[in-house]
């Protein structure tokens, strides 16, 4: 009896790019359906912001409007990231504690601090509202109160606890 002929490995398949590739959760998946839906971010202004910006110096409406489009990203991201960061309010459950400190050097080397809170009305509208703005080098931060720290496009989410300062995490650094 001689050698049977062996069944030779075909290594020369072609694997159509477009239909099997690498996504997050496998090496070889195929995208069969993609969707989009838009969000929609509404600023309101507190009436206590609204007459107080006034009467501060460096303050204007153009300036709390881009750090709150800025801040929008980075609270998702980290509201997505961080399991004990719930900053965003749900109609069932609203208050003060759920206030966030947006905060961001100005060009005169102060710190121009933001207060917000952020609503869920539906899934693809929230509602973000400006509390108060000031800008103090030395803006008072309560025990238990998040503090965002945004620099363009990188931001540190940070905690006060115990009259300190606790690093929570980094986005957008290298």
């Amino acid at each position: 009896m001689g050698n049977r002929p062996r069944i030779s490995k075909r290594e020369d398949f072609i694997i159509d790019p477009h239909n099997y590739s690498a996504n997050s959760s496998s090496n070889f998946a195929k995208k069969f359906y993609e969707c989009q839906h838009d969000l929609s971010i509404e600023l309101w202004i507190d009436k206590h912001c609204c007459l107080r910006k006034t009467e501060r110096l460096g303050i204007d409406m153009d300036t709390l409007q881009l750090l709150a489009l800025q801040a929008i990203k980075h609270i998702i991201y980290y509201q997505l990231r961080e399991i004990k960061f719930n900053i965003i309010q749900y109609p069932e459950f609203r208050g003060k504690e759920k206030r966030i400190i947006v905060r961001q050097n100005t060009d005169s080397g102060e710190i121009l601090n933001l207060v917000i809170e952020c609503h869920f009305v539906d899934i693809a509208l929230y509602e973000i509202t400006l509390v108060t703005a000031m800008v103090e080098n030395n803006f008072r931060v309560f025990d238990g109160q998040y503090v965002l720290d945004i620099d363009e496009e990188s931001s540190i989410l940070s905690r006060q606890a115990a009259n300190k300062f606790t690093e929570i995490r980094k986005f957008g650094y290298q």
